[in-house]
């Protein structure tokens, strides 16, 4: 999977500004970041620049002659080849009505001037990794809706109401697995951009009114918030009872807020140990401290989620792709032994057999078969790993190779929590999984079963509840018929 792109890879910026001064500044400051910047004096430029060669981000001054900044934008907004420009409007107006006149048109956030260095470059970065990651879910849209389309292609052979049932179970659980994350990264773009808008803007004027001490506290809380490995991973129970012992500890300073301090610090990475925080919450500026470390963190963390989500997109995607593929794949037989083809699956399987999962074997001696080897192996790959994952880290995995009359049978079996009687017509359409996790796609058994098919046999699935002497609680059954020549 292509890694999300570096908000320096989106560097070609437009800078519109009537006074020569602010181009000279905002153009030495970004091209020392190794920004390409173009400057231009004035708004009839800009647009014309645009339109040429559309930058990837526009600095917009609002004061000036012929074309204002807001006309400008209205223009570019209109026009289908720049109207996804982000634009950051830069100027001297600070009043708010000038500020909510500036992103109901468009504008993606607004700097005041006279502004500071580090304030421009980091709602710049912002904005591009923004940009950034709208590309990269486009990519991934067009690459879904692309293998969409394949699919379809290669079901045009097969029965009309087979291949409806099929698109249709696809559809759903796409919808199902890939709108979720959608939704979640539109959520989280949402908080970076509010951020950005309402916030970012104070943070230069707060830190030059903090003292060095609470300089300190701050960097402290920051350094404590990006070590924290251990907060995230508490229950809701567990971290209701650590929010108590923390108020505990604040009531000693009388504090109103304390409940929300409290949560605060969890976010933050403390425990109930927090005596060296105390000089800092009886500090005047000790709000502000909190609220600002609480902010940055949220920021950090929303953009940790986006990347997340937009993994689990590729893996979905990834996952159809593995899909699709079988579809159109035509299956290159050979005399294979079927023992071998299980074992090289638990082979590749090894890492995920934990110490606590035990493997009972049976191989009994059966005939060879013309088949696709590699491909039976993706089939024994993908039932041993839902055995596996059904297990968990302690059980038993039983294999049983046999033979019955023209047939070779192989049993997957596994002591792992049963499934629920009305699922199991379920468990081999795409996208079906029973267990909701980011790893699990819910194809591995849909792929099994049509390379089953594709060599004429069939695969099935009994709940054992105790009928056994071998211990057990799902059997999956795959029936290969015995071909003893090339067909």
């Amino acid at each position: 999977m292509r890694k999300i792109m570096a908000a320096q890879e989106l560097n070609n910026i437009l800078i519109v500004d009537d006074t020569p001064q602010n181009l000279h500044l905002l153009v030495d400051i970004l091209t020392k970041y190794d920004y390409k910047v173009r400057p231009v004096p004035n708004g009839k430029l800009a647009l014309s620049a645009a339109e040429i060669n559309p930058p990837d981000l526009i600095l917009l001054d609002i004061m000036m002659p012929d074309l204002n900044g807001y006309e400008v934008c209205k223009q570019l907004k209109s026009n289908p080849k720049t109207k996804d420009i982000p634009v950051i409007f830069i100027s001297a107006i600070s009043e708010a009505v000038d500020k909510v006149k500036a992103f109901a048109i468009g504008g993606a956030d607004y700097i005041t001037k006279p502004f500071q260095m580090h304030e421009v470059l980091m709602r710049v970065k912002n904005q591009l990794v923004l940009k950034s990651l709208q590309q990269q879910l486009k990519i991934k849209n067009d690459r879904l809706n692309q293998t969409i389309t394949q699919l379809k292609q290669s079901q045009k052979k097969t029965f009309e109401s087979q291949k409806h049932l099929a698109l249709a179970k696809i559809t759903s659980g796409i919808s199902r697995q890939v709108n979720h994350s959608l939704s979640e990264i539109d959520q989280f773009l949402a908080e970076i951009k509010q951020f950005g808008a309402a916030n970012l803007q104070n943070i230069p004027a707060f830190l030059a009114n903090i003292s060095a001490p609470e300089q300190k506290y701050f960097v402290a809380l920051l350094r404590q918030a990006q070590d924290n490995q251990i907060n995230p991973l508490l229950s809701l129970a567990a971290r209701q009872e650590l929010k108590t012992k923390i108020v505990d500890q604040l009531a000693k300073l009388r504090l109103e807020n304390a409940n929300k301090i409290a949560e605060m610090l969890i976010e933050l990475g403390f425990d109930e140990e927090i005596e060296e925080l105390m000089p800092m919450l009886t500090s005047k500026n000790y709000w502000s401290i909190l609220d600002n470390a609480y902010l940055i963190v949220n920021l950090h963390q929303s953009i940790e989620s986006i990347t997340d989500s937009t993994v689990k997109v590729s893996k979905v995607i990834s996952a159809f792709e593995d899909y699709a593929k079988i579809q159109k794949t035509q299956t290159v037989k050979r005399l294979a032994n079927m023992k071998n083809t299980v074992e090289q699956a638990l082979k590749a399987l090894t890492p995920q057999i934990t110490s606590g999962i035990q493997i009972i074997k049976h191989y009994s001696n059966v005939a060879t078969i013309y088949c696709d080897p590699e491909a039976l192996q993706k089939v024994w790959f993908h039932l041993i790993e839902n055995a596996i994952d059904a297990i968990g880290t302690h059980g038993i995995l039983t294999i049983n190779i046999y033979q019955q009359q023209d047939k070779v049978l192989v049993d997957i079996i596994d002591t792992g929590e049963s499934i629920p009687p009305e699922m199991l017509n379920q468990l081999c359409d795409p996208f079906f999984t029973i267990k909701a996790s980011e790893d699990k796609m819910g194809l591995g058994l849909a792929i099994a079963k049509q390379i089953v098919e594709q060599h004429d046999g069939s695969i099935a699935v009994n709940l054992l509840s105790g009928k056994m002497t071998l211990p057990g609680n799902t059997k999956f059954t795959v029936s290969l018929p015995i071909v003893r020549a090339e067909p």
